[in-house]
């Protein structure tokens, strides 16, 4: 009988807590991560491992991330890969998922990004069964990207990158959008949610992939800016001459609304939406629930031309954004129908 064949997993790691120890009263990086790959049965799995960068996730900047995704794209240009493991850290690994869903997205392999709450040499780590689970989904043979994270009550879900949102300040776990979670891991085993439904975008995964790589040798001075949603906040200190943005992205309330004040009102985002125009800027709102009767606030603010991306967490605007700041892609074209 013929065995079949190990598989082949690129691991990349990046820093943060998964790749961090304690040390006196703070968490400094370490060389922890690669104990991940102890007691991994060598006849299932092969593992290439590299750094692409060791640094606290909360450091991680556009420049970062085009360094990032362009060494992923250095590894897997001519090589083919039964699955690839992203250890990121998780103040920002909502972020990284959500651009990892766009670029990663077409390689027909499962892509997985995970975290840890605690440190590698905590006994409470988290760290080791991510990892473990995230083999689970490689030996599934499933084609996209995922988060994997076990919760603080022991449950180990599993996320499509898509949906993936900031993880909830109380306990450190990760959400979904609308609470759509792709599935959990039951002893090893995966089992999906049937009541999870993604509308599937075409994303030239690869052809945006090979250009953000490109951008390394004359890396790109423009960002997205990203506004929170909070009462007080005055337009009126914000630059918009500046040059290094052109996309603004402001946060909704949960009812997928923003502040209607009169437009004299340095507060109003109607206010915002005139000096937009006048400085040749486009103003973005997420999220933004397409099933929700909205308020007569939300009418006026998209009647006053302000663009909604509807059932998008902010993480995935926030990625398409930055990826059209890139690559000059139409926003309308990115998102579709809005």
């Amino acid at each position: 009988m013929t065995m079949e064949r190990p598989l082949s997993v690129l691991v990349v790691f990046t820093g943060g807590t998964i790749s961090s120890r304690l040390s006196g009263s703070a968490f400094e990086l370490s060389d922890a991560p690669y104990r991940l790959l102890e007691r991994i049965p060598p006849e299932e799995f092969v593992f290439e491992t590299f750094e692409a960068m060791h640094i606290f996730s909360e450091n991680m900047t556009p420049e970062t991330l085009l360094t990032l995704f362009g060494a992923i794209y250095d590894r897997i240009d001519d090589r083919v890969f039964d699955g690839i493991i992203l250890a990121h850290g998780t103040d920002t690994l909502a972020y990284t998922a959500q651009l990892a869903d766009i670029l990663l997205s077409g390689l027909g392999c499962p892509v997985i990004v995970l975290g840890s709450k605690h440190p590698l040499d905590d006994p409470r780590n988290d760290g080791m069964p991510n990892f473990r689970n995230a083999l689970v989904l490689i030996k599934e043979k499933l084609s996209g990207v995922f988060v994997v994270n076990r919760a603080d009550d022991g449950t180990d879900y599993v996320h499509s990158a898509a949906e993936i949102m900031q993880a909830f300040p109380g306990t450190d776990d990760f959400q979904s959008f609308r609470g759509q979670t792709f599935g959990v891991i039951r002893e090893g085993i995966l089992e999906e949610n049937p009541n999870f439904s993604r509308s599937s975008p075409t994303y030239a995964s690869c052809e945006w992939l090979s250009r953000t790589a490109a951008l390394r040798a004359d890396p790109p001075e423009t960002t997205v800016l990203v506004l929170e949603a909070a009462i007080g906040f005055n337009y009126q200190v914000l630059d918009l001459t500046r040059q290094d943005y052109r996309y603004i992205l402001q946060k909704t309330y949960h009812s997928g609304t923003a502040c209607t004040a009169a437009k004299s009102s340095p507060y109003s985002l109607l206010y915002l939406e005139d000096l937009c125009r006048q400085n040749f800027k486009r103003l973005f709102l997420a999220p933004v629930n397409s099933e929700k009767t909205p308020y007569a606030t939300a009418n006026e603010l998209t009647g006053a031309g302000i663009t909604p991306v509807y059932d998008k967490p902010v993480e995935a605007v926030w990625a398409g954004l930055l990826l059209c700041t890139w690559l000059d892609l139409d926003p309308d074209d990115f998102f579709g129908d809005k």
